[in-house]
Parts: C-alpha cells; sequence; structure tokens
C-alpha cells in the first residue's frame, strides 16, 4: 500500500486548531489599570460620606437606601440593601422580597417601630404567599421554631434581626 498520492489525514483538533488560533495576539491589560465600575460604585450626589482610611476602599454612603423592584440578583440585592443573612432556607427570590420588604418597612418609618416592620412583612408574605407566615424582629431574642420546608429566613439589617418563616396550615376536624 503506497501512500505516496494521498494526503495524510488530520485528526479533528488539528483542524479546529487551524481556525482557533489567534495570529494577531492582543496585549493583556495590566491588572493594575483593569478598573471595572458598576452602578453600586457611583457616588451619591446628596450623600455624606466617610472617607477611607486606608487601602483604597470605597466611601461609605451613610443614608437610607432606596429599594429597587428592578433588581432581582440576590447577591446585589444584599449588597445594596445591607442586609447580611444568618441562616436561610427559601429559595434566592423570596430572600430578595423579605429584604425589599423589611428596608421599605424600616425606611418608611418615622419612628422605629420592630413591632410595625413584623406586621407588615408577615401581612405581605401571607398575602403573596400564603397563609401561616410568622415573623419576629428585634435585637435580642432566642428562638425555635419548626417550619415548612424551603420557608425560614434569619438575617440581619444594620442591628436588627429578623427572622421569618412559615408553618403549615392543619384545618381541624369538628
Amino acid at each position: 500500500m503506497a501512500t505516496k498520492g494521498k494526503p495524510k489525514k488530520l485528526g479533528f483538533m488539528s483542524f479546529y486548531n487551524k481556525y482557533s488560533t489567534n495570529k494577531t495576539q492582543k496585549p493583556k491589560p495590566d491588572p493594575v489599570d483593569a478598573v471595572s465600575h458598576s452602578w453600586q460604585q457611583k457616588k451619591p450626589e446628596n450623600c455624606p460620606e466617610l472617607e477611607a482610611g486606608f487601602g483604597g476602599r470605597r466611601s461609605v454612603c451613610e443614608g437610607r437606601k432606596s429599594v429597587s423592584s428592578v433588581e432581582t440578583n440576590l447577591g446585589s440585592v444584599i449588597g445594596f440593601l445591607q442586609v447580611k443573612v444568618l441562616v436561610s432556607d427559601m429559595p434566592p427570590f423570596m430572600q430578595a422580597h423579605a429584604f425589599r420588604c423589611a428596608r421599605t418597612t424600616y425606611d418608611s418609618l418615622e419612628k422605629f417601630s420592630s413591632k410595625h416592620i413584623a406586621y407588615n412583612m408577615k401581612k405581605e408574605f401571607d398575602k403573596v404567599y400564603g397563609p401561616a407566615w410568622h415573623c419576629i424582629v428585634g435585637s435580642s431574642f432566642g428562638s425555635f421554631v419548626t417550619h415548612s420546608t424551603g420557608c425560614f429566613l434569619y438575617f440581619q439589617m444594620e442591628k436588627l434581626y429578623i427572622l421569618l418563616f412559615k408553618t403549615k396550615v392543619l384545618k381541624l376536624n369538628n
């Protein structure tokens, strides 16, 4: 068998490499010069600031945060509304709803009332996700609760701790 006249067959990778190699190499950006900007890094116009002392940290705004109904990414909602999730057994969209509800209620109060925040959150979650939601708001409390699967959230907003959970509703047989 003579193979002098036939061209040699190449594998798939040789075909792929032929078209995927970039003949003109672009210079890689210097990691020190590369800066990404997002809407969160924008300085508010009417907000007092605290300047960072070292390390080039961003300025921190001392003021109330507005709630965007468009924002759905849980990570950015947590950062924007300044909440810290302590324990969660809840889908991200429900967590974001809880954070927004807590922040809007907190921001709308002229005089702080943990009872009012708990009442508003319970009513909102009862209306949207069905009955039997419970909410505990405060800065120092203990709890031991039984909750429905996927319906438990314990988070911190500033110095306030919020526990939100749902229990199963059982009908009484008369």
